[in-house]
């Protein structure tokens, strides 16, 4: 068995573990911003479709657990950044080649989700997110965040993500803020620690995604017999 095999599957399954690490202590000064700042540290975050890849689903995890209501003034921001490659990008200081911001403001638990449509200049509002000790989850309809064609559907496996997370002058870019990370096909496994914020029309695999978490196993299996024949081989 060649190490070329070996490759190939890793390539496989990289999708299915797609996950995006931010190194702590990371915040910097906003561009364009001046004074002090304290932004939740952010140090994982995760992106995938939800409800048969109708709806947009982002799970945040930072350092400490978030404080909200934020009890200083501005209360702190987070700021999903999407790219659409069929709609005009905008730029504006740590804001780039970006079309729609999915934002929450702590100024309250159960405040709501603003979207704003930058090339348009309109905004909408949604549901609260779910707040759970370090982890924000937030989920929009793709509706919503994108519209749909002319026969009714939604697609969202062209959208781009990334999350800015401001507190004053100071903001914590997850990698340089420029929306890059694709959405994963479907949703990490419920053993994670922070799966029980995930909402239930998300993380509960419908029938036509209980095929796919098959296959997914199937191949986990399948690269761990690889591996260990191809090491074998090679002694």
């Amino acid at each position: 068995m060649s190490r070329r095999i070996a490759a190939l599957a890793l390539i496989v399954l990289l999708p299915l573990t797609l996950a995006a690490a931010d190194p702590r202590g990371d915040a910097v000064r906003c561009k364009g911003e001046r004074g002090p700042g304290h932004p939740p540290d952010l140090v994982r975050a995760l992106g995938w479709l939800g409800e048969e890849g109708s709806s947009a689903v982002w799970q945040l995890s930072f350092r400490r657990p978030l404080v909200v209501p934020d009890p200083q003034e501005p209360s702190f921001r987070v700021d999903v950044l999407v790219r659409d490659p069929r709609i005009p990008t905008v730029s504006l200081g740590d804001y780039r080649r970006v079309n729609r911001i999915v934002r929450f403001d702590a100024t309250a638990r159960k405040a709501r989700l603003t979207l704003l449509f930058l090339p348009e200049g309109g905004s909408a509002f949604f549901n609260p997110p779910i707040l759970e000790g370090r982890t924000l989850t937030i989920q929009v309809p793709g509706r919503l965040l994108l519209g749909e064609d002319q026969f009714g559907r939604v697609d969202l496996t062209g959208l781009r993500w990334s999350v800015v997370v401001r507190d004053g002058g100071r903001c914590d870019l997850l990698r340089n803020g420029i929306p890059s990370y694709r959405m994963a096909t479907i949703a990490p496994s419920t053993s994670s620690p922070t799966a029980s914020a995930v909402p239930s029309t998300a993380s509960a695999p419908s029938a036509s995604g209980k095929p796919v978490l098959g296959v997914a196993a199937i191949a986990v299996v399948a690269l761990a017999v690889v591996s260990l024949f191809a090491i074998r081989r090679r002694r």
